[in-house]
């Protein structure tokens, strides 16, 4: 069986006025299916260009990636597209919920243009939302929610297309302590229930939740052992 993502000789050159910023620099990289790992290194290591590679929305400079045996180091970006709606689940620091629609509405949300019967959407957002411990809150408004709540919903809304890879950056960031805590079980309890997951923090403690840390500094990894 391939690997979900395999990276080879990656590179990332931004061109700023007449000066190039090298973001990555020859960077190999596997993923299996069904992996927990966290990328972490601080602002400006080159972490954030990684995951817009491994999420699809840019692409390398030099170097190929293949995505669960394809190679996609080519594609344009209408195919890059597709597949960040097929297959990359994402949740972000903001929470990014529309204020004016319930926590369903919310999570239904990507499935808005595809040609699923109603039934079968919402019997999928109900399953999601059961996932994150979230059925209870289903007609509250985000206003009416605190902050692990509101990224639980998040996390629904990331999983309703069934993505083969969840993609999950400073998903932790606007929370306290306990919320935070109770966000990264339920990544945990995703990731047993046999999700791939890919976390990417600038703080350890949270990378260390991960089974496999992948430390990125000045464009290159410079560790991606498993760490539990």
């Amino acid at each position: 069986m391939p690997p979900l993502f395999q990276l080879r000789g990656l590179s990332k050159t931004y061109q700023m006025g007449e000066v190039e910023v090298r973001a990555l620099r020859d960077v190999d990289l596997t993923i299996e299916k069904g992996e927990f790992v966290a990328i972490l290194g601080a602002s400006g290591s080159g972490k954030s260009t990684l995951m817009h590679i491994i999420g699809f929305m840019d692409k390398p400079t030099a170097g190929s990636i293949t995505f669960e045996g394809k190679d996609v180091s080519a594609l344009g970006e209408q195919e890059r597209a597709r597949l960040r709606g097929e297959k990359i689940g994402f949740v972000f620091q903001a929470f990014n919920l529309l204020a004016r629609l319930t926590v369903l509405e919310n999570t239904l949300l990507p499935l808005m243009y595809q040609r699923v019967p109603q039934k079968d959407a919402t019997d999928r957002a109900m399953e999601v939302l059961d996932a994150v411990g979230l059925t209870d809150r289903i007609s509250h408004y985000p206003n009416q929610l605190s902050g692990g709540q509101r990224q639980r919903v998040a996390i629904a809304r990331s999983l309703i297309n069934r993505p083969r890879l969840l993609l999950a950056d400073e998903p932790t960031g606007n929370l306290d302590s306990e919320n935070a805590a109770a966000i990264l079980d339920v990544f945990k309890q995703l990731h047993g229930d046999g999700h791939t997951i890919i976390l990417v923090t600038h703080d350890p403690a949270v990378a260390s939740h991960a089974h496999r840390k992948i430390q990125v500094q000045d464009g290159t990894i410079l560790d991606g052992a498993a760490t539990r």
